[in-house]
């Protein structure tokens, strides 16, 4: 690598180049398997992106479950074997000691003798102290506080993540031995979840009353030997839609889609004002679309497989719902720009382009509309794995051809790969957006897919000039102005110009590469918000092999960075 090439890279470039060449250079590194040596909760998700309500309680050791360590916190606390107490004696006799609570659950007391304390809460230790001591004492009372709390063994198993036998804190609650455990598994129910002592039921917790409800635990107290058991459940069912908190919902027989919808936080407001849910049902190789009002969801029971759907505004059915390839719409297509009615839009399956403009009230009067913009998630997601493509193979060939030792411009090389790096596709998608044409060809109707972007640029009549010209910027459009009348009114070419590959953008996303010897007699090749780009010189990097491999980064670069600039500049 030269090393007056590496001095004229970026930090952050210059970081990139050599771990390259280091892994290019160190064949040991081919077959390599990258670990991690944290444990993690792998929390999975079912096919529509949901999580499982309740999981993300247990998904990462957290503070809040810690039990207190104030032994004098709480008067409810159960005092149990190995418990260590302070009681004071006040009055005719004044005495003050410390007891442990022995492995029969009693402590040993001077005047009262023999005193069963295990299974009492402080307060009612307290109580029964004070009557015993009047018994053989006059004028005398006493004061029982915690001085030690005990330490417990729980067995934790079932459906947890990581069952076992686990000491804890005496003021342990049943959510802290949960999360002390990993929390729930797959498959396990979050609504059915038991404590035993001595092979016998004493407790039967549902987390919902705590995680819907905020009921607190305080009434459930744990012992040494007890065992917290998670149950297995397939009462599953995803909720989806207008509601304020969209997951998978657990629940119990007899429970209706009211309860569910309940558990969702209710309704959102951006639900349809029809009032109506979709609920779908499974029922052997038969599935049934149900589609009802919410003033009788609690007619409907739910099932194993449910699926539940609650409208958004200005959703409307259709029977592709049911495909088993189609997820629940729950993105909105986002409209923007010189339109009726701008804002975020729920699509049916398979609908139109010109079905969303007649939705959104069509374009207003100074709408460019050839300037029009639709850009798709997915389209993004290519051109973003494409760029890394392109970026990391010159990457690879500039650290390995002999020729960069001859550059001569290697910060103008430099600056080309930082460039092209920082972009951030969009994933515009050349579509047409006349309705009249729209209307006439089918095929030019493009489907929208959910999370689609539509941006309707107001008429401006301006143009752009980027690339290696003395003075980029903004020229106004004249109709009778050529490619190379821009160009000189931008100061003409710079020493570093391609002049015979220059790109011209167009409003609507399309490009095309002219030569400088085809200016003089075209002028229909520009329209009002056309960019006009004019790449680097590849002539101007030495060698042939640099060459090559900088041409498809110049190209993708100039339309990149023409379409960013034609977007934002609209």
């Amino acid at each position: 690598m030269n090393d007056d090439f590496l001095e004229s890279l970026p930090e952050e470039l210059r970081e990139q180049f050599l771990s390259e060449n280091d892994t290019f250079n160190n064949t040991d590194l081919k077959n390599y398997e990258s670990f991690s040596s944290a444990v993690e909760k792998d929390l999975e998700e079912d096919d529509f992106g949901l999580s499982i309500f309740g999981e993300s309680f247990f998904s990462s050791y957290s503070s809040t479950f810690m039990p207190i360590n104030d032994p004098a916190a709480s008067s409810n606390y159960i005092l149990d074997v190995d418990d260590l107490v302070s009681i004071q004696y006040l009055g005719d006799s004044n005495d003050n000691f410390e007891i442990r609570i022995d492995r029969a659950g009693n402590a040993v007391l001077p005047e009262i003798g023999i005193l069963k304390l295990a299974g009492l809460s402080v307060s009612q230790a307290n109580l029964q102290l004070n009557q015993s001591l009047n018994r053989v004492l006059i004028n005398t009372s006493a004061v029982l506080t915690l001085k030690e709390i005990r330490d417990i063994n729980i067995l934790v198993t079932g459906f947890v993540v990581n069952p076992g036998i686990y000491v804890l804190s005496g003021y342990s609650n049943i959510l802290y031995v949960l999360n002390s455990a990993g929390g729930v598994s797959k498959n396990g129910s979050y609504r059915n979840i038991v404590v035993k002592r001595k092979g016998k039921v004493v407790h039967q917790l549902d987390l919902y009353d705590i995680f819907v409800r905020g009921d607190t635990l305080s009434n459930i107290s744990l012992r040494s030997g007890d065992s917290v058991v998670v149950e297995a459940s397939n009462n599953f069912v995803p909720l989806m839609g207008a509601v304020n908190r969209q997951a998978i919902y657990e629940f119990k027989d007899g429970e209706s889609v009211e309860d569910i919808i309940d558990f969702a936080g209710g309704i959102s407001s951006d639900s349809n004002d029809q009032n109506k849910f979709f609920l779908i049902r499974q029922n052997n190789e038969r599935i049934e679309l149900i589609e009802e009002d919410f003033k009788i969801a609690s007619r409907f029971e739910l099932e194993t497989n449910d699926r539940l759907f609650v409208k958004f505004k200005d959703y409307k059915k259709d029977e592709m719902f049911l495909s088993e390839n189609e997820d629940f719409i729950s993105k909105p297509v986002i409209v923007s720009g010189a339109v009726k009615f701008p804002g975020e839009y729920y699509i049916d399956q398979n609908q139109t382009l010109s079905e969303l403009i007649t939705e959104f009230g069509g374009f207003r009067e100074d709408a460019y509309i050839f300037g029009a913009a639709l850009f798709n998630e997915d389209a993004a997601n290519l051109e973003k794995e494409f760029n890394s493509r392109l970026y990391n193979d010159a990457i690879k060939s500039v650290t390995n051809v002999g020729s960069v030792a001859r550059t001569n411009n290697l910060e103008s090389l430099s600056s080309l790969l930082s460039e092209f790096n920082e972009i951030e596709p969009k994933g515009r998608i050349v579509t047409e957006f006349s309705v009249d044409k729209l209307r006439a060809d089918d095929e030019l109707n493009y489907i929208l897919s959910p999370g689609d972007r539509i941006h309707v640029p107001y008429f401006k009549k301006i143009v752009y000039v980027f690339g290696e010209v003395l003075n980029p910027g903004t020229q106004v459009f004249v109709s009778d102005m050529k490619v190379d009348d821009y160009i000189k009114k931008s100061g003409g070419f710079n020493d570093y110009a391609d002049k015979s590959s220059v790109i011209i953008v167009h409003p609507n996303g399309e490009s095309e590469k002219v030569a400088l010897k085809l200016f003089t007699n075209n002028k229909t090749n520009l329209y009002a918000g056309s960019v006009i780009y004019v790449p680097r010189d590849l002539k101007q990097i030495d060698g042939i092999e640099l060459g090559s491999v900088m041409a498809p980064i110049i190209s993708s670069l100039a339309i990149s960075l023409a379409s960013l600039n034609s977007i934002s500049n609209n």
